[in-house]
């Protein structure tokens, strides 16, 4: 699997800082211009916490993700990107799926490479946005 980059894995870091169980949850809103991000601890792996970053809004009264992206931190820190979804499309793109003993049981590696390289550009948008 391909990792995020060091300054996207720098700014998951100090999205995720002291969320450490599961359900654990934060929103990031430090500028009225830009969407918020809302950050979750979503899932405990054999590899890892997983957890949720994503952009909402609201479409006649449901909650639309904009995009959300979810990320594995394996126990060396490093992030790995394993889903992204766009509802505002219909796109749901999941590039690692995890069996039900914990261990991932598919793997797309041109699909997950799309996604660490999206999630570099998208983290330093929000590390902009959010002035963080």
């Amino acid at each position: 699997m391909k990792a995020i980059n060091q300054k996207a894995a720098a700014i998951l870091n100090h999205l995720t800082q002291d969320l450490n169980t599961l359900g654990d949850h934060r929103r990031w809103e430090n500028s009225p211009s830009f969407m918020a991000v809302c950050v979750e601890y979503i899932n405990d792996t054999d590899l890892g916490p997983v957890f949720s970053v994503a952009h909402y809004y609201e479409q006649n009264g449901d909650l639309m993700r904009d995009p959300e992206m979810t990320f594995l931190r394996r126990i060396d820190g490093s992030y790995y990107p394993l889903s992204y979804q766009q509802d505002g499309l219909g796109l749901y793109q999941e590039s690692v799926i995890f069996g039900e003993d914990g261990n991932p049981e598919k793997f797309i590696p041109a699909m997950q490479r799309d996604q660490a390289l999206f999630a570099g550009q998208w983290m330093q948008n929000i590390k902009e946005q959010q002035g963080l």
